[in-house]
């Protein structure tokens, strides 16, 4: 039997999180037409601009779907690409023999989050988790361990990390 695991904001969070910018989109404009005529220009203007970016993020449709940061079974973990609109949707596959350490910790900035070593190729580096890499670099997280590329996630609020690994580290065990 395959079981498939999922680390994702499921559509339902994703819908709760587009109402609450939605909330926040209506404050600002609430504030925007009550102090307008109050306040300095810049400071209703403020209040105008963040109200409309919050309702922009609210109202894009694809930000209603949810989104998989990847998927696990007994085959091994599976990677969407980020996709832009015009490419054709591609999964990288790490074979559980190609998985290292999978581990609930302590992030950069203090942000406790589930780290996976994969050992995969620079292209793979490049074509999969290019602007995951740059970032690392910027804020210092070291994404080699030996030979494995670090790949990181900050806390999910809708799974629970530690029972996030301990179902990656499950799955894993009863496929090497």
């Amino acid at each position: 039997m395959n079981r498939v695991f999922k680390y994702e904001t499921p559509a339902w969070g994703a819908k709760l999180i587009c109402s609450f910018y939605a909330l926040v989109s209506g404050i600002f404009l609430l504030a925007y037409g009550s102090w307008a005529d109050n306040s300095p220009w810049l400071l209703s203007y403020a209040f105008l601009i963040l109200g409309l970016v919050f309702l922009l993020v609210a109202l894009k449709p694809s930000n209603w779907k949810g989104w998989v940061y990847f998927t696990a079974d007994d085959n091994g973990i599976h990677f969407p690409s980020s996709l832009s609109p015009s490419e054709e949707p591609t999964v990288l596959d790490v074979s559980w023999d190609n998985v290292g350490n999978i581990k609930h910790e302590k992030l950069y900035g203090g942000e406790y989050g589930i780290s996976i070593e994969l050992k995969i190729s620079q292209l793979e580096i490049d074509d999969y988790f290019s602007n995951v890499a740059k970032a690392k670099k910027i804020l210092g997280f070291n994404q080699m361990r030996g030979e494995y590329f670090v790949i990181a996630y900050a806390n999910n609020s809708f799974q629970k990390l530690p029972d996030v690994v301990n179902q990656l580290i499950d799955i894993k065990c009863k496929n090497i």
